[in-house]
């Protein structure tokens, strides 16, 4: 399931835009820009199995995995917990919980993805201290939305460019490129999210033919859309995203803008 959003999505250059789509028109396109989307639309519920959360304060509530009935320990600031799994609450059905590990050091994700500069869990002399070495529990929404904390973390979702421009031959087009995407959430903390992203999806262009009378004739083909993005959320309710790919059809269709670079920017704005 994913969530709906009503967008605005705006191109390089709002006027040479608005020439292209009158232009289009003037040839009896049929293209139409999709605008109820954003440029990036994460899946609903997605799971936070493998994502790091590293506390910006310290955190109580985390009890050692199968010891409910013992006191809850403290996750220092800075410390960073790596989610291996979701359940219900026992307690409570409609609530879950996370289970996972104290991770240390100044780059535990391979030292390629963030987060970086993972302190120690322990809080001083409190007690029950955290132990790096141990399984611990804590409520999901604690962590999601009880506390200031940055989330890192794999993605997914739906990725589009509702207008784009062509480097060359410098010219934009109303025709959309859809396809899943396949992020990483180097930032999310409580109000915002980054997101970069690589996508795969469809892409459409207009041919013509003409025959041997001379008389022209258009038709719509499909080919390979590759794209990186950059998407970012705020709020919960604004969505920008810079996309830069290529389009890729067969070489006997003769599409000038096949195997070129495009650029797209969209806005969004979710008024559910």
């Amino acid at each position: 399931m994913i969530r709906t959003r009503h967008v605005i999505a705006i191109g390089l250059a709002m006027a040479p835009a608005v020439a292209a789509f009158a232009q289009a028109k003037d040839e009896g396109k049929d293209k139409q820009v999709d605008v109820s989307k954003p440029a990036g639309t994460e899946a609903a519920n997605i799971s936070t199995v493998g994502d790091w959360f590293k506390f910006n304060t310290n955190v109580t509530g985390f009890k050692e995995s199968g010891k409910s009935d013992s006191q809850p320990a403290t996750a220092a600031r800075s410390s960073c917990f790596r989610v291996s799994g979701e359940f219900l609450d026992p307690s409570d059905p409609k609530k879950q919980i996370m289970r996972g590990t104290f991770e240390v050091g100044r780059a535990p994700h391979a030292g390629i993805w963030p987060p970086y500069g993972c302190g120690e869990p322990k809080v001083g002399d409190v007690d029950p201290k955290i132990n790096s070495a141990v399984s611990y529990d804590v409520p999901k929404d604690l962590v999601m939305n009880g506390v200031d904390r940055t989330r890192y973390g794999w993605t997914y979702g739906i990725l589009v460019a509702p207008i784009k421009y062509y480097v060359k031959p410098r010219e934009f087009s109303a025709g959309a490129s859809v396809g899943p995407y396949l992020g990483y959430r180097v930032y999310e903390r409580n109000g915002a999210s980054n997101v970069i992203a690589v996508s795969v999806g469809a892409a459409t262009a207009t041919v013509k033919t003409v025959d041997s009378s001379g008389n022209s004739s258009s038709s719509n083909t499909t080919g390979l859309s590759v794209a990186v993005a950059y998407l970012a959320n705020i709020k919960e309710t604004f969505n920008i995203g810079v996309l830069a790919g290529t389009d890729l059809f067969s070489k006997s269709q003769n599409i000038e803008t096949s195997n070129k670079l495009w650029l797209g920017i969209s806005f969004g704005y979710n008024i559910q």
